[in-house]
């Protein structure tokens, strides 16, 4: 049985874009941390941010308009990343891609948690941006304590890549 979103047929437009002085190298090798940027809202949102100064962090929903075609196909993906922390490729199990944050996705939609630093009417100035310069940005959402797990679980084999990547498991 069909239900009503099957094969529905969705337009989002951007409310915004990044923008940042890095290259796409630079931001991409830049994780854990991310780069410094901004998020500009185009003039027709700017009055959504109000109210927004004062809060430590934002989510931004992003467009990953840089994932072609071909990499929209992709259903298993390895933690490649992992590799500049020192894991060897051999020990990255393969996943499927809904159980990871990787970029190649049928949906490619970005939710990355930023640090705001700043608001300048419709410019958000943001650190551990890890999006291009450019990237559409679909919405912005401030981080509040209703987002903050306490309690929450990973697998096993989520738990062992942390620990061989010396990262808190």
């Amino acid at each position: 049985m069909m239900g009503s979103a099957d094969r529905l047929d969705i337009v989002i437009r951007p409310i915004g874009y990044v923008r940042t002085r890095y290259s796409d190298d630079e931001v991409s090798g830049s994780w854990p941390v991310g780069v410094d940027g901004s998020i500009v809202v185009y003039p027709e949102y700017s009055e959504g941010l109000r109210g927004l100064e004062g809060f430590s962090h934002i989510i931004a929903l992003a467009w990953l308009h840089k994932v072609s075609d071909e990499k929209r196909r992709t259903l298993k993906v390895k933690f490649r990343r992992f590799i500049r922390l020192g894991v060897r490729l051999e020990e990255l199990p393969e996943v499927g891609v809904f159980s990871s944050d990787s970029p190649h996705r049928p949906n490619p939609i970005a939710i990355t948690i930023l640090r705001l630093e700043g608001v300048e009417q419709n410019v958000l100035h943001v650190s551990g941006l890890d999006l291009y310069n450019g990237t559409p940005i679909l919405d912005i959402r401030a981080y509040t304590p209703a987002y903050s797990l306490k309690r929450y679980r990973i697998p096993e084999w989520y738990r062992r890549l942390l620990e061989k990547a010396g990262m808190e498991g």
